[in-house]
């Protein structure tokens, strides 16, 4: 119990004995004042009268006095067992607002009052420390609630006898805890973080089994009067979000980090602002058929044009939407209105689009996309669902089954960013893909080192076994059309065609692209009787 703690309960129970003495008092007193009325002012008389009998008056005044005393005495030690249930039920009540009960840690509130308080009154500046326990929350999935219980309770001995005297440390939130330091020298503040660390690593005991945990620390140092505790411990936070970000132990807040933290919040906000109104729209970039130089399909690609920040790269908000849980809402909408889109052009046009690998988990992810496709009047023929690698490795049986869907009601499948992912060459025959895509990055390393040129070689051998059409991505010059097509490739995508347009642009493009860049008509149109030569700067 804390120096203010004690001096309060100490007031208490002055004020407590100062009101029993003054009640002992007024009870003597009032003795007093009844025998001067009895005894010297004739009241015996009147109530001799009044009852029709004789009393003696010292008999009277000697019970009068015993009953008193012996009421005052009763009196005071009834005040004695209330003052004391009172003070221990104002114990109990002020231990509760000021300590977590599970670790007997201060809480966070206790932590504010105390860290408040060492701002004001200390000349020398403190570093805080906050101690974030990872993958908490699969403990919680394997040992339930108690069995988490038990770890912080733990955890919450071993940092109380680690602490010093002079430090101030708290249990802040479910799996956080908090250390105040006085002075901001770093190589003390990581002193300190490792011997933290270090005491949390130690196997914790839940039930019959031993578990390790690990931890990170976030650090912020800051001078005397430079912040209020919210903002300190806000702070540290931000430094602890990047320790585990960057799989550290420690990590020192930055007024960078904090810039970035802020323009994520605003960029989340604008985010959910955006797939709200429908904001995010789509655009298409041509696939071209590289034999026939005809476009035969677009890509649907998300678009998000910010009213102040201008274009923002969806490899910006495509993660952040899914990591916010927004990806299915952003997805149906793009979906919704390419295929609308789409019905409007050329029945030999299709439309390819990407679909993240969550919404694949989801069962009814394939029956979602046949009824958008119907609502649209679009053929499933005309759709080619891309999924990448990374979908096929995180929940195999769910892709499986809506590749089966789909392809059942006629939708073709395409493989996207191959060579980016893990899949497996079983998983590749299993799955039976129309259609697969080469990354740009290796399409784009074309001739500038054999090791490229081997894995070229053998992603083309791959698909023509697999009886697989390969899309050519990021194509940017002939020369990478002419390898690409001189490899195998039956069709190219990438800025030498065309950038993406909005909708409203494709019929135009339809008409102009036969026209369009004479040179690149021109090479296109001699890659045919080239095809089983080597290609231009390939290393042989």
């Amino acid at each position: 119990m804390n120096k203010a703690l004690k001096r309060f309960f100490a007031i208490d129970l002055s004020n407590a004995i100062f009101r029993e003495v003054t009640d002992a008092l007024v009870i003597f007193s009032m003795s007093f004042v009844t025998y001067f009325v009895f005894a010297e002012w004739g009241g015996l008389s009147i109530l001799q009268n009044v009852l029709h009998r004789e009393i003696k008056a010292p008999s009277l005044l000697y019970f009068c006095g015993a009953a008193l005393v012996v009421f005052s005495v009763r009196r005071i030690g009834d005040q004695r067992r209330e003052r004391a249930k009172r003070v221990a039920a104002e114990q109990n009540a002020y231990l509760a607002s000021t300590r977590d009960p599970l670790t007997q840690l201060p809480n966070r509130r206790q932590f504010q009052i105390q860290v408040s308080t060492a701002l004001k009154n200390s000349k020398n500046p403190m570093s805080v420390l906050l101690l974030g326990l990872n993958h908490f929350g699969k403990l919680n999935e394997v040992y339930g609630h108690l069995g988490c219980d038990e770890a912080l309770s733990q955890i919450g001995s071993r940092i109380r006898d680690g602490a010093h005297s002079s430090e101030v440390f708290a249990r802040v939130g479910d799996d956080e805890f908090a250390l105040c330091l006085a002075g901001t020298d770093a190589e003390n503040a990581l002193r300190v973080a490792g011997t933290l660390l270090e005491a949390v690593k130690k196997p914790v005991q839940i039930g019959i089994e031993l578990q390790s945990i690990s931890a990170s620390i976030g650090i912020v140092q800051v001078g005397r009067g430079h912040a209020t505790v919210d903002e300190l411990l806000r702070c540290a936070h931000v430094a602890l979000s990047r320790a585990r970000n960057a799989q550290l132990d420690c990590c020192f807040f930055d007024p960078k980090m904090d810039a970035h933290v802020r323009t994520r919040a605003l960029l989340e906000k604008d985010l959910r602002e955006a797939i709200g109104s429908h904001g995010i729209r789509p655009h298409y970039q041509p696939i071209v058929d590289l034999k026939t130089r005809r476009i035969v399909s677009f890509e649907s690609l998300a678009r998000w044009q910010h009213p102040m920040n201008g274009l923002i790269a969806p490899n910006t908000f495509i993660p952040l939407a899914e990591e916010l849980g927004l990806i299915h809402v952003l997805s149906a909408q793009l979906f919704r209105h390419s295929c609308r889109d789409a019905a409007n052009w050329p029945e030999s046009i299709s439309l390819s689009f990407n679909f993240s690998p969550t919404q694949l988990s989801d069962k009814n992810f394939a029956q979602d996309v046949l009824t958008i496709l119907d609502d649209a009047g679009l053929a499933p023929d005309r759709l080619e669902a891309e999924i990448t690698e990374s979908a096929i490795v995180s929940d195999f049986e769910a892709t499986r089954h809506a590749i089966q869907t789909l392809r059942n009601a006629g939708v073709r499948i395409v493989i996207d960013d191959f060579g980016t992912g893990y899949s497996g060459l079983s998983q590749l025959y299993e799955l039976r893909f129309d259609k697969l895509k080469v990354d740009k990055r290796f399409i784009q390393e074309i001739g500038k080192s054999s090791e490229n040129d081997i894995f070229m070689r053998a992603i083309f051998g791959l698909c023509k076994g697999l009886d697989l059409r390969v899309t050519a991505e990021g194509i940017e010059n002939v020369a990478q059309a002419d390898a690409a097509f001189a490899y195998g490739a039956h069709q190219g995508q990438g800025f030498l065609f065309s950038k993406a347009v909005p909708a409203d642009a494709v019929s135009q493009l339809l008409i102009d692209f036969p026209r369009a860049d004479l040179e690149r008509k021109n090479t296109l149109a001699t890659l045919s009787a080239r095809k089983s030569g080597t290609p231009r700067g390939m290393v042989t």
